[in-house]
């Protein structure tokens, strides 16, 4: 049995005529009749009354008939489902990010993802700092990852989603409150609470402290970011923190380093992969994501 066939005869069920048959399908009558005699014979049941001038099914070809149309139906769903793995819309994307960001930043990306791209499924794994997020995107075990570092011209597999400055975290009753700025020199004999190593953060506020001339006494590190901001709020020590992370926080205060730091958040993936489709839907949809959120 063949595919040909099943397609013949359901035409024939539908036309009742062979020649319109043969003239919708672009294939020559005898070709139809053919396929169809082959068809009867390889089931030994005559489907298809031919006594009368209006082509007609048998009892046995009615029978027939809704095992056709269940395959025929079968095999459109199949090539509309493969022709949208062509164009893109299923698959599968590996995403990494470090927590702050998917709580901070995109909130709610994963869900208003899905309701744009139902047929494509996210597998969103959590890395404490970003060197472990590149580390895994050249293991090939991410397609995609959230880096966050020094403010720098991108490279050829990064997109750059936003650049945010970092303000120093303070106790209220701080006396450096009391200042429209703050520069490092100025907490030099402060307890610092810090994310873990290997972070930006972490690098960064310990680089600037070295220029500053000391280094810093880091009371406690953790990657919580919600830790962090009540410690400082407790008095437990200072911290420094991208402004998307503080947000509008009144339980401390926040003051704008002098000179001032940054941070930069870029999408990557690693060099010199080939993006396919649906690599350039989930890139496609984080960029307008970021162009109306961030």
């Amino acid at each position: 049995m063949e595919f040909r066939q099943l397609e013949y005869f359901c035409t024939i069920s539908h036309l009742k005529n062979f020649t319109r048959t043969a003239e919708t399908l672009h294939v020559s009558q005898p070709s139809v009749t053919k396929a169809i005699k082959a068809l009867e014979a390889e089931l030994g049941l005559v489907l298809i009354d031919r006594s009368q001038k209006k082509v007609n099914l048998t009892p046995e070809g009615q029978a027939f008939l809704l095992h056709a149309q269940k395959i025929m139906s079968a095999a459109s769903a199949a090539k509309k489902d493969m022709a949208r793995y062509h164009a893109g819309s299923r698959g599968k994307v590996q995403f990494g990010l470090p927590p702050m960001v998917e709580a901070y930043l995109f909130p709610d990306l994963f869900t208003q993802f899905q309701t744009s791209f139902p047929e494509i499924s996210l597998d969103v794994q959590e890395y404490s700092d970003s060197d472990e997020v590149r580390n895994r995107l050249a293991l090939g075990d991410l397609d995609f990852g959230i880096v966050l570092g020094e403010v720098r011209p991108t490279t050829e597999n990064e997109m750059l989603l936003m650049q945010d400055s970092m303000s120093v975290c303070l106790p209220a009753n701080h006396p450096l409150a009391a200042q429209e700025k703050v520069a490092f020199a100025d907490i030099a004999d402060e307890k610092f609470i810090m994310q873990q190593p290997h972070t930006y953060q972490h690098r960064e506020v310990a680089r600037r402290c070295g220029e500053a001339g000391f280094v810093p006494d880091i009371a406690l590190c953790t990657s919580q970011m919600k830790t962090i901001k009540q410690l400082v709020a407790n008095g437990m020590g200072v911290s420094i923190l991208p402004n998307f992370v503080t947000g509008t926080e009144n339980n401390f205060v926040l003051r704008p380093l002098a000179p001032a730091l940054s941070v930069q958040i870029t999408l990557n993936w690693s060099a010199g992969k080939q993006l396919t489709d649906v690599d350039a839907q989930f890139k496609g949809f984080i960029k307008e994501y970021a162009e109306k959120h961030l």
